[in-house]
């Protein structure tokens, strides 16, 4: 297996997080709202971005995309079996108990959790996925903290001629359409704190809590009088209310790297159908 670390996918993600408080929705990396659904080649309806779930052009037949980080032409399906079954084979016989998993926060402000986009790429809906009413009026300071492993990612050269002339495209418009060309696996969970406190309070003490660094009784008096809500991206079950919140996450990112980990898409992008220009968030 050849580890495939997301360096410069990462540095085109903290140029759009370098400000406290992040005010632009448009990004073009994207995370994972449908863990159990997405799969590279996917040819995926751009509006759908920020929809609950993806809709996918689904037919048999679809042009096959190049693995880009293989040394030869690996024609693959588009299609998620397909990808499994090639992540498994690239994988097998490695010891993966030796992949290092270490995640710091990514600590940043928010205006609101209608605005949450800034910080996943498209839209989210907050009521599923934190239980909140996005549009409650609130006087305290929203702040999200990301956590993520990013371990393993895999992208392709899309067919982009022979996609739009497949049947299933007969009537469809080419611009409103996206190939998923990259995809990246791992692990990523969210905290999101409402506080008086100021961002670089708040981000110290999101970095103390997370590291287990001793806290002051200022420290102890600003969680008291926080709401905290925090989300896990995984299809397992994940007790979520049993405990501290930082402690089931820093558990669950730091326990060592297995096979499933290699089959949970966190991170993608895109590219459109008609001219293969980069997708941002619609």
């Amino acid at each position: 297996m050849k580890l495939k670390v997301l360096i410069i996918l990462l540095h085109l993600s903290c140029l759009n997080v370098i400000a406290q408080e992040i005010n632009d929705d448009k990004d073009r990396i994207f995370t994972n709202k449908n863990i159990e659904n997405l799969y590279l080649g996917a040819i995926m309806k751009i509006s759908s971005l920020n929809a609950d779930n993806y809709e996918f052009i689904e037919a048999p037949n679809l042009p096959a995309v190049d693995i880009l980080e293989t040394a030869d032409v690996t024609l693959i399906v588009p299609s998620r079996s397909a990808m499994i079954k090639y992540i498994l084979k690239d994988i097998e016989g490695d010891d993966l108990s030796v992949i290092v998993s270490e995640s710091l926060p990514n600590t940043r402000k928010v205006a609101s959790y209608e605005n949450l986009g800034a910080i996943f790429g498209q839209k989210i809906n907050a009521e599923i996925m934190l239980a909140v009413n996005p549009k409650a009026k609130n006087s305290k300071s929203l702040y999200a903290a990301r956590f993520t492993n990013l371990i393993y990612s895999l992208s392709c050269m899309p067919d982009f001629a022979k996609a739009k002339a497949h049947a299933a495209m007969k009537g469809l418009d080419p611009k409103d359409f996206m190939y998923v060309d990259g995809i990246s696996f791992g692990r990523a969970a969210s905290i999101f704190i409402e506080s008086d406190a100021d961002y670089e309070t708040i981000k110290t003490l999101i970095d103390k809590k997370y590291l287990k660094r001793e806290l002051t009784e200022q420290d102890e008096a600003i969680l008291a009088n926080s709401t905290i809500h925090f989300q896990i991206s995984d299809t397992k079950q994940v007790n979520l209310l049993d405990g501290d919140p930082f402690e089931i996450i820093r558990h669950y990112m730091t326990t060592p790297i297995t096979k499933e980990d290699f089959l949970r898409p966190i991170w993608f992008t895109g590219s459109d159908l008609k001219d293969g220009d980069m997708v941002y968030t619609p």
